[in-house]
């Protein structure tokens, strides 16, 4: 499935719906990910300032992707 992440909140809600498809707490992902349980959650609510190193961290865990659609 396609999603357009374009906001604080797609990515996270991009996280969650990752993470709850494998069956996987916020706990397990963070140990997994190398993130805290904290700042994982932060992240899934969209709060706006995140570390976006760690965001990877977390989209490889999950086995998640990003692309670029450069409009062509």
């Amino acid at each position: 499935m396609h999603r357009q992440l374009d906001t604080m909140y797609s990515v996270g809600a991009a996280i969650a719906a990752a993470r709850s498809k494998r069956g996987w707490s916020q706990q397990q992902t963070a140990d997994r990910a190398g993130v805290s349980r904290s700042w994982l959650a932060q992240v899934e609510l969209g709060k706006p300032a995140f570390d976006f190193r760690r965001v990877l961290l977390v989209f490889n865990t999950l086995g998640l992707r990003l692309e670029v659609n450069d409009g062509e």
